[in-house]
């Protein structure tokens, strides 16, 4: 990981209790830090968004990356195993909503966070945590979600129309629909959203997105501040081209 060290950023990995965590931000006097709160996708760590947060904290960003369960330095699995992947999913989803008070709480306690200026993000399971910790939280200021979905119906039709649902998991997929942001536009309405789905993804439907987009703009005001846009020619992957209009958009629109 040392490749990704420089002498403009640093990185230092925390716990907040049992939830390893890094942190990257610019060196300097910053006073309080605007900050994003981004999760890893599925099979995928901490550790590997340093690079992104690097591109991040270049331009004046806090950024915290906690680990999910079953990755990174807390455990692995067998990724690319279909049955894991819909046993284990919305688990890991669950145990990300769970472990985010106490991460917010040290977050803009001990790490030097303007808390008015919170967003949370993340790419594909990633950017579905996000959703639902945005729509829950209100104070949360941004969310920015890279192939993700937002209708968590769709996620647990895909789940029990693929096989035999254990009562665990009945159960879990019972939370996922509680927490829907779908079924709780009211508590997005003028947040502001960036959404980003690649339009030749296999993996997350970015119609299934587009729909959810056109659904909760119907619930805005002031229907700028909710952006969704399909990329040409992309798959289930963050692109430099994407991260580069989510920052333009943070900077000219949000003024974050």
């Amino acid at each position: 990981m040392d490749f990704l060290r420089s002498d403009f950023i640093d990185i230092n990995l925390i716990e907040i209790d049992d939830v390893p965590v890094y942190v990257v931000r610019p060196k300097g006097d910053f006073g309080k830090y605007k900050t994003i709160i981004f999760y890893h996708g599925w099979g995928s760590s901490a550790q590997n968004q340093i690079f992104r947060a690097n591109i991040l904290a270049s331009y004046g960003y806090q950024v915290i990356l906690p680990e999910a369960r079953y990755h990174g330095r807390r455990g692995a699995l067998d990724y690319e195993d279909k049955d894991v992947f819909r046993n284990r999913i919305c688990e890991v989803i669950m145990h990300n909503i769970e472990e985010f008070p106490k991460i917010h709480r040290y977050v803009v306690g001990n790490l030097d966070t303007d808390d008015e200026y919170i967003a949370v993000g993340g790419h594909s399971m990633g950017a579905i945590t996000a959703s639902g910790l945005f729509t829950f939280k209100q104070s949360l200021k941004v969310a920015m979600l890279f192939n993700g979905v937002c209708d968590w119906q769709w996620i647990v039709d895909g789940i029990t129309a693929s096989g035999e649902v254990s009562y665990e998991m009945m159960r879990i997929n019972e939370f996922m629909l509680q927490m829907n942001p779908k079924e709780h536009l009211s508590n997005l309405v003028d947040r502001e959203m960036i959404m980003y789905n690649g339009e030749e993804d296999d993996i997350i439907s970015p119609t299934a997105q587009e729909n959810f987009y056109k659904e909760a703009k119907e619930y805005y005001l002031e229907k700028d501040r909710i952006r969704f846009t399909k990329w040409e020619a992309t798959a289930h992957q963050l692109t430099t081209q994407m991260l580069e209009k989510a920052i333009m958009t943070l900077k000219e629109e949000i003024k974050f």
